[in-house]
């Protein structure tokens, strides 16, 4: 199996973790130093993304993804997708775009494009006032 071949099959397993709520596998394909940058949130420590991950996945009753394109070129793999997430009192549709750079077989950093708007929708701020 060529390195990209076997750079796509890791994004592949790290999106059915994320799918299947499988946040060991999520850690495990991650490097020590990996980091993160998602739109809207900015940049993050390994160690914050996952523990994002995993307060946001564990909420949700059902997850989605289909992966609607894959595209790799060296250490990047791109990954074009589509979701639906059902949370207590909300369904939550987004499409999406990770750019992760993989070396070795592990994630070094991972880029997350979204909606915003879609996001903004599902997950409106509190309206109780607080900060």
């Amino acid at each position: 199996m060529s390195d990209i071949e076997a750079n796509k099959q890791v994004a592949r397993r790290y999106m059915q973790a994320v799918v299947d709520g499988d946040i060991a596998t999520i850690e495990a394909l991650q490097h020590p130093d990996c980091s993160w940058w998602i739109l809207g949130f900015g940049d993050m420590t390994r160690h914050d993304f996952i523990g994002m991950v995993r307060d946001g996945l564990l909420s949700a009753s059902k997850r989605v993804i289909e992966i609607i394109g894959l595209t790799a070129e060296g250490d990047r793999v791109a990954v074009e997708a589509r979701g639906e997430m059902n949370f207590p009192g909300t369904v939550y549709r987004n499409e999406y775009h990770n750019l992760l750079i993989i070396r070795d077989g592990l994630i070094v950093s991972g880029k997350e494009y979204m909606d915003t708007r879609a996001a903004a929708a599902a997950f409106p701020p509190a309206a109780d006032g607080a900060a």
